[in-house]
């Protein structure tokens, strides 16, 4: 009795492992495919949904092309009915990826915030410290110059200088890419026989973000993305300041 127990309980735990090995494998792939070259990390969703089920996407010229190349290409795994489960991705070994630091809800659309907070040093700063000051800054943070008799009310009034502390924050964003897109992946299913993955990806902005789902081939140990489809785009909005107006709360 205590053997059958012990070879179910190994059973289970090479198929759990098995199957994290899998999806951080597949993922690990599709994030090098989506994530811009010249990232040196990138910030991921912590928790996302099952992929969702995906119906009528594929048109049967597109079905009789993959059954072409591959005749035992898994029609009905297109459909698959997910089982809405939802993946934390802590729990894996994901190359690069800077969890997103935030209670997630995965009913809605997480972006990068479109506020930065700002540090005032002295305006007379020496350039070697204020080098170091933004290269050790928190994320989403600026490190602004300012002369000691202003008031920080008084900058957001002179134009010139506004528009100094603007350029600033473009400048952050430039040196800074990997804090202006969040990735978004959905769990994957697999087919049966692990020859082919369904994964959505989602890259989310400020203010836009665009998506679309993937069917993914396993050709040697390689996931190639074979065929795309539901593709959308998403636009964020606000009723009293429009999205795109630059931000900025503060430090003291």
């Amino acid at each position: 009795m205590k053997q059958n127990l012990f070879i179910i309980s190994f059973l289970l735990t090479v198929n759990v492992f098995g199957q994290k090995s899998d999806i951080e494998i597949l993922i690990n792939q599709i994030a090098k495919q989506e994530v811009p070259k010249h990232f040196d990390y990138y910030y991921l969703v912590p928790k996302s949904l099952e992929q969702r089920k995906v119906k009528d996407s594929l048109q049967n010229y597109e079905i009789n092309e993959l059954q072409r190349i591959d005749k035992n290409f898994p029609q009905k795994f297109i459909n698959t009915k997910p089982k809405n489960e939802i993946v934390s991705w802590q729990k894996y070994s994901l190359e690069n990826a800077k969890l997103v630091s935030v209670e997630y809800d995965y009913y809605k659309t997480l972006a990068p915030p479109n506020t930065k907070r700002i540090k005032f040093v002295r305006y007379n700063i020496e350039d070697k410290e204020l080098d170091s000051l933004i290269e050790n800054k928190e994320p989403y943070s600026l490190i602004v110059k300012k002369k000691w008799l202003w008031s920080k009310n008084r900058i957001w009034k002179n134009k010139k200088y506004y528009d100094e502390v603007i350029n600033i924050w473009k400048t952050d964003d430039i040196n800074n890419p990997e804090q202006t897109v969040y990735f978004h992946f959905s769990k994957p299913i697999f087919s049966k026989n692990k020859k082919y993955a369904l994964v959505s990806v989602l890259k989310s902005r400020r203010c836009s973000g665009s998506g679309f789902t993937a069917l993914y081939r396993n050709d040697k140990d390689i996931w190639n993305k074979v065929k795309k489809f539901n593709r959308y785009e998403t636009k964020s909005s606000s009723s009293h300041i429009p999205c795109e107006d630059i931000r900025m709360t503060i430090l003291e």
